[in-house]
């Protein structure tokens, strides 16, 4: 993993020739100096030349610098020099920039923005360049119509065609047959039932061998709905598809679990098996459930029957059914099948060991999967021919508990990847973050992440975002790792939604690092869409952090904020943390005023907010007569009694040293609530009275009216505070 390991700032193959393009953008937007034209030129022409061996992907951040830095080049296309001309619209460099854009990756969102580039190519070599409008060549034309309609514009593809019909007629393959894949892209079925219907009126038939050809690419892009659809069209030199086209659909199927709907094409195959259709049948015996045993009785009978079978017995139906197994996800159908090549004497070849190595990853088997790699499988073929299988081996490798071991290895694997500038699957980017976190890199992290996020959609993109939000919300990291994730986080994922964030809050709160929680709560608070600001929920959760960690100085700035926020009513939840936070700050005056706005609201009081106040008069001056007129209150309105609300009341009492009125209060609980006084009453009860002095009567009570009681309790630890002695983990908390 050179390229994050050591952190060099060398520029990325797929960040060449961005930053002049990023310099114009930026002079646009504040109307500064742009670029030196030769510069901006060379920067368009270095771009696609670098991507002529390794295209790589193009999001849309690079489409939008590329679209501007085209346009900015078109308005001074007459001041240009001829070497500047020469990079950005001479016929040589036009062509090479639609044959990039169509060898690309281009992601969804991209699309749009890379086929206007593609549009403004196209248009250029129209242009009369000295041989006469529309002088463009069939080499061009085809990149065109491959572009557009592989890219979400058949029409324009189509269109294109019907054009340059002369120039196209003997192009092989067809070019109607890319228009065909663009409709059938878009799953605009008419319109690929209407172009099989012209072809022969544009000089094509659509025979089998188009018919097969426009199935595999269908399969290839996993569109079952236009299978399904194009299997029944008509062909021009056959009454029905071809054995190699009812294979290639039933294999499909099986790979799909959709044999339902291909039962009726296995059905029109000849019963008997022939060396044609044996390996096909025999993959579907093992998609209706037949184990390894099964498989190899039936191929005995077939044998047996008709002994020319045999030559149909290859390692290539080991693949098929290894990669039934791998499938199905089960790695030990897969190693029971592995078993049949030994049994019928065939030799492995590379694809088989590459299915292996898959089902020994799906198995988790980390020591049986680097075996294979060390002596069957070669890494680099997997990375550079088996994309998909090389992102699963890396993510195993990256979550398996010997990940620190395997770092070189999987530094070795990652090397040619980030070398072709591949695109990574966003699991593997994400597994890979969390690994590099733990390893506490975060400049190996940011350089990961940063030229491939551009790449991901929503979606993909949550697959890296929780792996940073779970090393933030990891207690066993330390404050200083957490934050500086946290900020990695804010600048890569601007979009992180109030819930989330909200989360992260209460995880600095519950470090004790309340200052942090505050600063999190802030960037809510500053965000420019009213989406990502903060919402009723995080002020509570906010107010209740800071009554947790009593940090008056963070409080206030917090309230500040609630009174300037226009957009946030003031509900009995938000009120009810800010009376609790400031009770927990030694402010129990302040506490009472918001008491009293809880009172005048619309909602009115909750029985969180009765809970509350009488955690407020533990600190009043007059704590004990306003918890004894709320208790009278309480009961007057015949609110109903429970045991958390009732020993808030005795709590109360106990923090004022009444110590009669606590023993008063624990003596009638079952009376009044129905229920006994427990061990955690009496904790309660003496963790909630000041002084040692008054701790130790607790305790002389206690021996003598609940013996059983204190007992169990006194088996709990108890640490020394500034007030005396508390019980560990005995608390009456209020969740707002």
């Amino acid at each position: 993993m050179s390229q994050t390991s050591e952190g060099q700032s060398t520029t990325l193959p797929s960040e060449k020739g961005l930053k002049p393009m990023a310099d114009l953008m930026r002079s646009l937007v504040d109307r500064s100096r742009p670029p030196p034209n030769d510069v901006l030129a060379k920067a368009f022409q270095v771009f696609f030349a670098t991507r002529l061996e390794t295209p790589g992907t193009i999001n849309l951040f690079q489409a939008r610098h590329l679209n501007v830095t085209w346009k900015h080049l078109k308005r001074q296309q007459s001041e240009l020099e001829e070497e500047e001309f020469q990079n950005v619209f001479s016929i040589e460099n036009l062509e090479k920039v639609l044959y990039v854009l169509n060898e690309c990756e281009i992601p969804q969102e991209a699309r749009e923005t890379v086929l206007r580039i593609g549009r403004f190519a196209y248009n250029e070599l129209c242009v009369d360049h000295g041989f006469g409008a529309n002088k463009v060549s069939r080499e061009a034309i085809i990149l065109y119509v491959n572009l557009t309609a592989m890219n979400g514009n058949p029409d324009e593809a189509r269109h294109t065609v019907l054009k340059y019909m002369s120039q196209l007629r003997k192009a092989k393959p067809s070019p109607w047959l890319t228009v065909l894949k663009g409709f059938a892209l878009k799953d605009d079925l008419r319109q690929v039932r209407r172009i099989v219907e012209e072809f022969e009126n544009h000089g094509n038939k659509f025979d089998s061998n188009s018919h097969v050809e426009l199935l595999k690419f269908l399969i290839d892009q996993d569109q079952l709905h236009a299978v399904q659809t194009v299997y029944n069209f008509p062909i021009s030199d056959q009454p029905e598809p071809s054995l190699a086209a009812k294979e290639a659909v039933i294999k499909y199927c099986i790979f799909k679990s959709q044999t339902e709907w291909a039962s009726a094409i296995y059905e029109t195959l000849p019963h008997d098996p022939s060396p044609d259709t044996a390996r096909i049948m025999l993959l579907w015996e093992a998609a209706q459930g037949s184990n390894a045993s099964a498989i190899a009785q039936k191929v005995d009978a077939w044998l047996a029957k008709n002994p020319r079978l045999k030559s149909f017995v290859t390692i290539d139906v080991v693949n098929d059914l290894l990669q039934l197994a791998n499938v199905l996800e089960r790695p030990q159908l897969a190693a029971d099948f592995m078993k049949l090549a030994e049994q019928w004497g065939l030799t492995p070849d590379e694809q088989t060991y590459t299915l292996q190595l898959e089902s020994r990853i799906q198995a988790g088997d980390v020591k049986e999967t680097l075996k294979l790699l060390e002596d069957k499988v070669d890494p680099n073929s997997l990375t550079t021919e088996n994309l998909p299988l090389a992102n699963k081996l890396i993510t195993m490798l990256c979550r398996s508990e010997e990940k620190d071991a395997l770092f070189q290895q999987i530094s070795s694997l990652l090397d040619p990847l980030f070398q072709d500038n591949v695109r990574l699957d966003p699991k593997t980017v994400a597994a890979l973050t969390h690994l590099l976190l733990y390893r506490h890199d975060l400049e190996a992290v940011s350089d990961l992440l940063r030229p491939r996020l551009g790449d991901y959609d929503d979606e993909m993109r949550m697959w890296v975002r929780t792996a940073l939000t779970d090393f933030i919300l990891d207690m066993t990291q330390t404050d200083t790792e957490a934050w500086n994730v946290y900020e990695l986080l804010k600048i890569a994922f601007p979009e992180t939604g109030v819930p989330m964030r909200t989360k992260i809050m209460s995880s600095f709160f519950e470090r004790q690092r309340s200052d942090l929680a505050v600063q999190v709560f802030g960037h809510m608070r500053q965000a420019e869409e009213f989406s990502r600001r903060p919402k009723p929920d995080t002020y509570a959760r906010c107010f209740q952090g800071l009554s947790r960690t009593a940090d008056a100085t963070n409080l206030e700035l917090v309230h500040n904020m609630l009174k300037l926020d226009v957009e946030v009513d003031l509900t009995t939840r938000i009120l009810n943390g800010l009376m609790m936070a400031y009770a927990a700050c030694e402010m129990p005056e302040k506490s009472m005023d918001i008491f009293r706005q809880i009172l005048q609201s619309e909602q009115g009081p909750t029985r969180h907010t009765i809970r509350i106040f009488f955690k407020v008069c533990e600190k009043h001056h007059n704590g004990a007569q306003e918890a004894l007129k709320m208790i009278a209150k309480v009961k007057k309105l015949e609110i109903t009694l429970d045991r958390p609300l009732y020993s808030a009341y005795m709590e109360a009492v106990a923090a004022q040293c009444e110590f009669d009125l606590a023993t008063e209060a624990i003596n009638n609980m079952e009376a009044e609530v129905g229920v006994l006084p427990t061990s955690n009453t009496i904790g309660l009860f003496y963790n909630a009275i000041p002084y040692q002095y008054w701790k130790d009567e607790v305790e002389k009570w206690a021996i003598q009216k609940y013996p059983e009681q204190w007992e169990h309790l006194v088996k709990t630890n108890r640490t020394e505070h500034e007030e005396g002695l508390k019980f560990d983990g005995i608390v009456n908390e209020v969740v707002v």
